[in-house]
């Protein structure tokens, strides 16, 4: 019996090792100049007076939304190309 409970002390610890040298990763994160990620970021950006932020705002905003009305535009032509397809290969 002493022998079956060693065996199984040691696949344990090799399981063990397994699950670290996964978590770990494959390669070392030194050398390929990895950072460690727990370190917060930083970011440099400017401090904005509120009318200023709400230009941003107002901006960031009319650029979405031209976007989202360019992506709708395309989206129908595209829709309307596909079902114009369809009725010529069906007729």
């Amino acid at each position: 019996m002493a022998d079956g409970s060693l065996s199984q002390f040691k696949a344990t610890l090799a399981r063990k090792k397994a699950r670290k040298e996964k978590s770990q990763g494959k390669f070392d994160r030194k050398k390929f100049g990895f950072t460690n990620s727990d370190a917060p970021t930083e970011c440099n950006f400017p401090k904005l007076s509120d009318s200023e932020l709400e230009k941003v705002k107002i901006d960031i905003r009319t650029k979405a939304k031209s976007e989202r009305r360019r992506e709708y535009v395309l989206f129908v032509l595209l829709l309307i190309g596909v079902l114009g397809l369809l009725l010529y290969l069906n007729g």
